[in-house]
Parts: structure tokens; C-alpha cells; sequence
């Protein structure tokens, strides 16, 4: 009986501190910005039902103003299955050094770096309201 409640405590502790965001992923560390961003659409996207975004109505949200110039447009289109953020950065863009303890504790995000066509620099993609908006996936232009 011992041995079960040793083996049990050891798997809640140890499952509960794999899947915290990877700072050290070069992708994550380089496009802090990026998860803001897309934090604060997710929040917005649940405040509104998934609403349309305006970029300058995000960016106020941003009470740290680390991205206050780093964007330049976000449009929001649906697809099936998935609702999709394309972004393009200003070029103005900053590097962020830190994030906080609330964006550190952001779980379960792909992230992919891929070639992408066209004129945006990346593209978020949320799960729909059923789903409460969590991101699923981001991908950054190489």
C-alpha cells in the first residue's frame, strides 16, 4: 500500500512541471511578443465571442506596453475547425526580455517555424468557443 501512494505522489508531482512553457526553445524565446499577442486575443476572443480584433484595441490591453510597437496589422479569419490570426510585424519590433509568471504558466502551444507565402509574418490559430479560444498552434515565418 505504501509503495502505491509513493509511486502515485511521484507521478502527480513529476506530470505536473513537464509541459510549462520551454523558454529555452529558440522559436519560444525569440517571439515572446507573439505569445502576448496571442494571449491577449485569446482573452479578447472569449470577452467577445469571437468577435472581429482591432490591433490598436489589443495593443491598450498590454498595461506593460512590450508590443505597443511591434505589430502593425492582426486580421482574423475563420477556418474550418480552427479560427486563424495573421500578423505582420512593424518595423519597429522590439526583443522582450522577460515575461510574467502568469505567461510562463501557458501550456500545451505548438510552435512551428515554416516558410510562409504571402504578406504576413506568422499566424496564430485558436480553437473555437466550444473550445473556450485556446491557442492550438503558432507559426512563425522563417
Amino acid at each position: 500500500m505504501h509503495r502505491l501512494i509513493i509511486i502515485l505522489t511521484f507521478f502527480l508531482f513529476s506530470c505536473g512541471t513537464t509541459s510549462k512553457l520551454n523558454d529555452n526553445n529558440i522559436i519560444v524565446s525569440s517571439n515572446k511578443d507573439v505569445l502576448i499577442l496571442s494571449l491577449l486575443i485569446r482573452d479578447h476572443l472569449r470577452q467577445t465571442n469571437g468577435r472581429q480584433i482591432v490591433l490598436s484595441e489589443l495593443l491598450q490591453k498590454d498595461t506593460l506596453k512590450r508590443i505597443s510597437n511591434n505589430f502593425q496589422s492582426a486580421i482574423l479569419k475563420t477556418h474550418g475547425g480552427y479560427i486563424s490570426v495573421y500578423y505582420k510585424f512593424s518595423n519597429s519590433r522590439q526583443t522582450i526580455s522577460e515575461l510574467t509568471q502568469k505567461e510562463k504558466e501557458v501550456k500545451w502551444i505548438t510552435w512551428i517555424s515554416k516558410k510562409l507565402t504571402g504578406q504576413y509574418d506568422g499566424e496564430i490559430q485558436f480553437n473555437y468557443g466550444e473550445r473556450f479560444y485556446s491557442i492550438k498552434k503558432i507559426v512563425i515565418k522563417e
